[in-house]
């Protein structure tokens, strides 16, 4: 039998957060290109006192970045276009999180984390190696971040799950326990894990998370969505033909489809030969 699916995109970047190029427009073209039907742009959330303000939506930015997602909607009538945003799980900002999520007609809420508390001023996971800490305490103390994200109820999809690993390392050879925890987190939140592909493009030369912690994640009846992390448009969709081959190999495989904040997922059927990607 065949599968009917349809290819999304639920993790795109624009100049709203200073640190993406491209015009909407200009990546809502390469996903029609690349036969994606519906795409989700989630530029960063701003935070009060310009927290990051380099790498994220200012305050007043919010309301034009809502307005020309809705105007991408008018016109492209042939993909579906969601209001999305990228939310930095930082402790003390519940409130603020909150606050601002319900004050916009979000269809999706990507949990990130980029920053640890008790890590050096302004430490960014992508630089832990500059830390004292060993790696393992460091991926726990990550991994720890993940879960009081995610039992915040607060946030759709947790992305990029093990952003914090370097190359050749895997997150399951030094915290399996972790991993086994947030996933199982992650479970009991009817929360969704993106596939990010982003890290293919980067030293890692891996996703985010490894396709063993995807299997795990589906073993567990978690939903998966795609997710390019796109930052430029030549980057929308990236390797998303590949990875359907490989997450067709999943007989448990279900994947998310977001509306305003709530999600309907859709069994993955092995396709005999190729896919019919129209519903």
């Amino acid at each position: 039998m065949v599968s009917c699916i349809t290819m999304r995109d639920y993790h795109l970047h624009t100049p709203f957060c200073k640190h993406a190029k491209g015009t909407m427009e200009e990546y809502i073209e390469v996903a029609l290109q690349k036969g994606i039907s519906e795409v989700c742009f989630t530029d960063h959330m701003p935070f009060p006192n310009e927290f990051d303000a380099e790498h994220r939506m200012s305050m007043q930015d919010i309301e034009n970045y809502v307005e020309k997602i809705n105007l991408m909607k008018r016109k492209y009538r042939e993909v579906s276009v969601l209001i999305g945003i990228e939310v930095d799980y930082v402790e003390g900002y519940e409130n603020f999180i909150e606050k601002l999520l319900d004050s916009y007609p979000f269809d999706l809420a990507v949990m990130s984390v980029h920053f640890m508390p008790k890590w050096p001023k302004g430490q960014w996971v992508f630089e832990y190696e500059y830390t004292r800490q060993t790696l393992r305490k460091q991926c726990r103390d990550y991994f720890n971040v993940l879960v009081k994200g995610i039992k915040t109820g607060l946030f759709d999809v947790v992305g990029h799950f093990d952003v914090i690993k370097r190359p050749g390392h895997s997150v399951l050879d030094t915290n399996a326990a972790e991993v086994f925890r947030v996933l199982e987190s992650i479970r009991k939140a009817n929360m969704s894990i993106e596939l990010n592909t982003s890290g293919l493009r980067k030293e890692v030369k891996e996703t985010y998370p490894s396709l063993d912690i995807i299997e795990l994640a589906v073993n567990r009846d978690i939903p998966i969505v795609l997710a390019s992390d796109a930052h430029q448009p030549e980057n929308v969709g990236y390797a998303f033909d590949d990875l359907f081959n490989i997450l067709f190999q999943l007989p448990k495989l279900k994947m998310a489809r977001y509306s305003r904040r709530r999600y309907v997922t859709s069994v993955m059927e092995q396709p005999d030969n190729e896919v019919d990607w129209s519903e």
